[in-house]
């Protein structure tokens, strides 16, 4: 990609980050909606079982103000991040979430974490340091 096509805006600045946004509302409409609890598929430390929220848990939330709370900074950082850093912003939020759910893995203490923060962690850290 050309330098001047690097900050060129296009639909997907916007798009992807809705996409995701929208992906993480779908999901908690769906717990409300049919009475589904599916924080334990977040992450729980050391445990095997627990793996699997390495990927599932930025997709899930608590309340109402959990994923409020995690709905704008991920919509804003998700946007500044395709927008600046196009060709690898896929790559960055995949490693986020990877990365951020592991060390939660590895140090957290024995229950069930849900949530996006610790991929707005890393946006944050990505885009601003």
């Amino acid at each position: 990609m050309k330098q001047h096509e690097h900050f060129k805006f296009s639909p997907g600045v916007i798009a992807y980050p809705v996409f995701f946004v929208l992906t993480i509302w779908l999901v908690f409409w769906f717990e409300v909606r049919f009475g589904y609890n599916l924080s334990k598929y977040g992450v729980y430390p050391q445990t095997l079982k627990g793996l699997r929220g390495v990927v599932f848990s930025p997709f899930l939330h608590g309340n109402i103000e959990h994923i409020y709370h995690n709905t704008i900074p991920l919509f804003v950082l998700s946007t500044a991040l395709f927008y600046f850093y196009r060709p690898i912003a896929w790559r960055v939020i995949l490693f986020g979430i990877l990365i951020s759910g592991f060390l939660t893995w590895c140090i957290g203490r024995p229950s069930y974490h849900i949530g996006a923060s610790g991929l707005i962690y890393v946006l944050v850290s990505f885009t601003f340091f």
